[in-house]
């Protein structure tokens, strides 16, 4: 069979193809359509020679539940060479000056009369490679512009602000992570020039970093919407992961707003964080406040320690005043301690314990002198959120809240 035949079976077969599958239509304005003749795009249309100018557009349209695009990769044994890397698509694009400059533009909407959806402007996945090579995304910053990998904002300057230096990824909005975040260092933006009402840091934060209720807990694998139909529970962590099996340790979000509030950030989902970077500056400024008592105690010797039975007192019994602290555990279940400080000199102290309504619930006369720990019994009370005061002499000298669980 010679080259003309074969050629011809061919282009036959082929037209015999298309004819049954799909049809192919060419109209008087020159779009060639393969599909419906009726829509005004096909599923595939060409246009050329539109206006004044040479241009070409490709359009893609799909039914309900089809596939506009299907690249697809041929098998090794095909005619495919197999010593080149094998890629679904690529696609190249030329820049222009002053202009946006795009490789691939995606942008899904939803219509608001939909009671439900899911958009992505980009869902990918990868996975079955070996040694880690598995990148649902990969990208990279060629050359030696400023600029970034990835630029990713959360509504904020969608197209991108100007950038300066170098970086794999560039977040402009807040960032949320469930699980471990891991970086070789951590900085914080901290430029004088960006900053304004800047005060002095006042005295009293010691008293109230001792306040802090420091405790030990673990995490609860908490329940996270999908948004399926199935009815089956999905959670925040994998049920063997190790945030789960290992202890943490850290401060109550609750319980940290009522001494600095402005370190305690609730999200949208109604959960509280805490701002631990900024309890770095208030442990410094303790720091400082606890040297100048220490030289102030060096510099005039009535304040000296006392000597009593080869101990050393850290403080002279004189200058020690009535203290209440924290209770501990906090949040309880059966009993917390609550310890206080009661000097020899008081003739009368009582704790007292409150509802968050202001109605006494319970009183505890303290005999004892010095460092005092008392006990209460959750037993005895319904869970909920109470608050204890010490008054000494008539005086109160403190007052803090403790949570009861059950």
């Amino acid at each position: 069979m010679n080259k003309k035949k074969y050629l011809f079976i061919s282009f036959a077969l082929c037209f015999c193809y298309v004819q049954s599958m799909a049809q192919l239509y060419v109209n008087n304005s020159g779009q060639t359509i393969l599909g419906n003749p009726n829509f005004s795009q096909g599923f595939f249309t060409v246009s050329t020679n539109t206006g004044q100018s040479q241009s070409q557009l490709t359009f893609f349209k799909a039914e309900e539940s089809a596939c506009a695009l299907e690249v697809c990769n041929f098998t090794p044994d095909s005619f495919v060479d197999t010593s080149e890397d094998v890629v679904g698509a690529r696609i190249f694009a030329n820049a222009l000056q002053n202009r946006r400059n795009i490789g691939v533009q995606s942008t899904v909407n939803m219509s608001s009369s939909w009671t439900y959806a899911k958009t992505y402007g980009l869902l990918a996945s990868a996975g079955g490679a070996s040694y880690g090579y598995n990148f649902g995304i990969c990208t990279s910053l060629n050359g030696t512009g400023s600029g970034a990998g990835i630029y990713a904002s959360s509504g904020l300057y969608p197209d991108g602000i100007q950038i300066y230096g170098q970086y794999a990824g560039y977040f402009n909005g807040n960032v949320d992570v469930v699980g471990t975040l891991t970086a070789t260092t951590v900085t914080q933006t901290s430029d004088y020039r960006l900053k304004e009402n800047i005060r002095q840091l006042e005295d009293g934060n010691l008293s109230k970093l001792m306040d802090m209720n420091v405790v030990k807990y673990r995490f609860k694998n908490y329940e996270v919407n999908v948004g399926d139909t199935v009815s089956v529970p999905h959670y925040a962590f994998d049920k063997d992961n190790h945030l789960l099996k290992s202890d943490h340790y850290g401060l109550i979000a609750q319980e940290l707003k009522e001494i600095y509030p402005e370190l305690v950030v609730e999200g949208a989902d109604g959960y509280l964080s805490i701002n631990y970077m900024e309890i770095i500056p208030l442990l410094i400024k303790s720091v400082q406040e606890l040297k100048s008592e220490l030289d102030a105690i060096n510099d005039n010797p009535s304040h000296a320690p006392i000597r009593t039975s080869g101990t050393t007192q850290v403080q002279n019994q004189m200058a020690i005043q009535a203290a209440l602290y924290q209770n501990n555990p906090n949040p309880f279940t059966d009993n917390t301690t609550v310890r206080c400080v009661i000097p020899t000199g008081i003739s009368k102290a009582v704790l007292y314990l409150y509802n968050m309504n202001g109605r006494q619930i319970d009183s505890m006369p303290i005999a004892e002198r010095g460092d005092v720990s008392l006990t209460i019994e959750g037993s005895s009370l319904e869970a909920g959120i109470y608050l204890y005061s010490l008054i000494t002499d008539g005086t109160v000298v403190d007052t803090k809240r403790l949570i009861l669980t059950k």
